[in-house]
């Protein structure tokens, strides 16, 4: 069954480091890396330290964002005055009497 994770490029790239000669099994003879494959694997930890610095930081800077946008609302909102009662409207005018009758 072959792994999901074949088509990634850094476990590529690490299995190909690996069967340069760096490897951390114990399982296997150990091998001094080159030097190249060393510079490899140190390159992609301190890629993934930074990936995950910046991607921490901008969650973090849209997580700060989010909140002071809430605040805001809910302080107008909370702020605001209430509505001014609209006027009482004026009594509705009526049709005049009809004329009696009788005069």
């Amino acid at each position: 069954m072959s792994d999901p994770n074949e088509d990634n490029h850094w476990n590529r790239l690490v299995d190909a480091a690996r069967d340069a000669g760096a490897t951390t099994d114990d399982a296997r003879e150990q091998k001094a890396p080159s030097a190249f494959v060393s510079g490899v694997i140190t390159m992609r930890e301190g890629l993934w330290k930074f990936a995950t610095t910046v991607l921490w930081r901008r969650w973090s800077l849209l997580a700060a964002l989010l909140a002071i946008a809430l605040y805001l609302i809910f302080y107008f909102v909370m702020k605001s005055n209430p509505p001014a009662r609209a006027p009482t409207p004026a009594p509705s005018q009526t049709l005049p009497q009809p004329p009696d009758p009788e005069q």
